[in-house]
């Protein structure tokens, strides 16, 4: 018989999470300015991924107790796991982007190794590997230090990327392009003519979420009432105030701050993929440093501030989104075990979209991330995942729908290593990727630092985010506005 590892409880419980539209495949990008020679890079993935770690050339089974299993197939083939693209013209930006939306929903066959690899050739004159991994087989992190064992920090591949510093906080980020200027918010007048429209799409969400999310939904409520009366002063929030720990039951028990907005729907089949110029992570620090913020309060503030221009352009009612945020329970160890799993939780970060103020926006996050880092959200969310993982395939179902549905989807910040690395010789110009989402979320949204720079993307559905670019434009034109005003009031007289 072949080798046979039970799966974790966390890894099983990705393998029925699964829907159609949105599945549960980590997507990792990574692209070279120069073409890659495949069968060298074959060789380190061979020797780096195949060989180390069994998960790779495995297939899951039940056994005879009802358990999930990798067996281990002798015969299985790792050149199959490999499929080769070259990009139509002009191999740009664009043409990958639709590349990947077009994986996005392509499902890893079960009878297989659940995993497969985009080889492109013609991107910007270089090349790109999209890695798409079940979330089963590892956790975010894992599956990062995975795709760095295949990295080497020298070209001549002295030097086993695994090695490299990592950051000790998930909070980076980079530019070396122009950031493109503010854009313009629709007109008076057009805000107006909207008004009507919108309502009556907020009261229909506000009947479909009274069940799944009453504090959404009263929230919500209370958004609605105050575009009829015409109010744009920002709520002080009574459970804005409220410790962490009594904080995280309040999530868990009545749910979540998340307006019900243009956002409610059924995903689709259609999805698209977007990425920003990066930022110089000197800039980031620079603005943390003088609003006495974290990296990653500041990258999180612009995401809100993206989101709430967002929502003004397209005429929605929402004063606050939440998102289901992934924390490591385990430290980064550059030695993985090669049963490799998931050890993670996630936590729901409430982002306010109603300031029209950066820097007052930033002071609204950095207080919502500091209740949940003097909290035990992780470690209860973790339990609960726990919990529900040992519940009957109905049950089980409708309760992760019911905690997804009080989420647009989920927010990664993932900490690569801010040197350069080489693959095949090859220097990696930029590293992305993307979480899956499940039920009916929406976006995935990801900040990848690397090589001192923070890449911005976002995985969105076609039907439910149209203009979807526009977030990480905005994403950048939030951070100009938010670098120019804090700056500009910490500069000495």
């Amino acid at each position: 018989m072949s080798e046979r590892q039970r799966l974790g409880v966390q890894d099983a419980l990705w393998l029925e999470m699964d829907k159609p539209g949105n599945l549960m495949v980590v997507d990792s990008l990574f692209w070279t300015a120069t073409p890659i020679d495949w069968d060298r890079f074959r060789e380190v993935t061979r020797e780096r991924l195949w060989d180390r770690y069994p998960v790779f050339r495995s297939i899951v089974v039940r056994g005879e107790d009802g358990a999930r299993y990798w067996e281990e197939q002798p015969d299985a083939d790792p050149d199959s796991r490999y499929e080769h693209v070259v990009l139509p013209e002009p191999g740009g930006d664009a043409e990958l982007q639709q590349l990947i939306a077009s994986q996005r929903t392509l499902p890893l066959v079960r009878d297989e190794p659940l995993w497969h690899a985009v080889l492109v050739d013609g991107f910007h004159g270089g090349s790109a590997v999209l890695f798409r991994g079940h979330h089963a087989i590892a956790d975010g992190i894992r599956l990062v230090q995975l795709t760095l064992s295949v990295f080497d920090t020298t070209p001549d591949g002295t030097v086993d990327a695994r090695t490299a510093p990592m950051p000790t906080t998930p909070d980076q980020a980079s530019s070396q392009a122009p950031v493109p200027p503010l854009a313009a918010g629709p007109s008076t007048t057009s805000r107006v003519m909207s008004r009507a429209t919108d309502t009556m799409r907020a009261s229909l969400a506000l009947t479909r979420g009274a069940a799944t999310n009453p504090v959404g939904t009263a929230h919500s409520a209370m958004t609605l009432s105050e575009s009829l009366i015409g109010s744009v002063r920002s709520r002080a929030s009574f459970l804005s105030a409220v410790p962490g720990d009594i904080d995280t039951a309040r999530k868990l028990v009545l749910g979540t701050r998340n307006d019900l907005s243009r956002w409610s729907g059924t995903v689709g089949d259609r999805k698209s993929i977007a990425w920003s110029p990066p930022v110089a992570l000197q800039d980031v620090k620079a603005v943390a440093q003088a609003a006495s913020a974290t990296v990653n309060d500041v990258l999180v503030t612009c995401l809100a501030e993206s989101l709430r221009t967002y929502l003004e352009d397209h005429h929605a009612l929402c004063h606050s989104v939440t998102w289901d945020v992934p924390v490591n329970l385990k430290p980064f160890d550059p030695d993985l075990p090669v049963e490799l799993g998931n050890s993670f939780a996630l936590v729901q970060l409430e982002l306010p979209t109603n300031i029209d103020d950066p820097v007052r926006t930033l002071e609204v996050v950095r207080r919502r991330m500091n209740r949940i880092k003097s909290g035990h959200e992780a470690v209860v969310d973790f339990g609960i995942q726990a919990l529900i993982s040992g519940l009957n395939k109905r049950l089980y179902r409708a309760t992760v729908d019911l905690l997804a549905s009080r989420a647009i989807g989920v927010l990664t910040n993932v900490p690569g290593p801010q040197i350069p690395l080489y693959i095949a010789g090859q220097r990696v110009e930029g590293m992305m990727g993307w979480a899956p989402v499940t039920a009916d979320q929406i976006m995935s949204f990801t900040i990848y630092s690397y090589d001192d720079k923070v890449f911005v993307g976002i995985a969105v559905d076609a039907g439910q985010v149209p203009d979807h670019e526009q977030i990480v434009d905005g994403f950048l034109n939030a951070f100009q506005r938010l670098s120019r005003l804090t700056l500009g009031r910490s500069a000495p007289t």
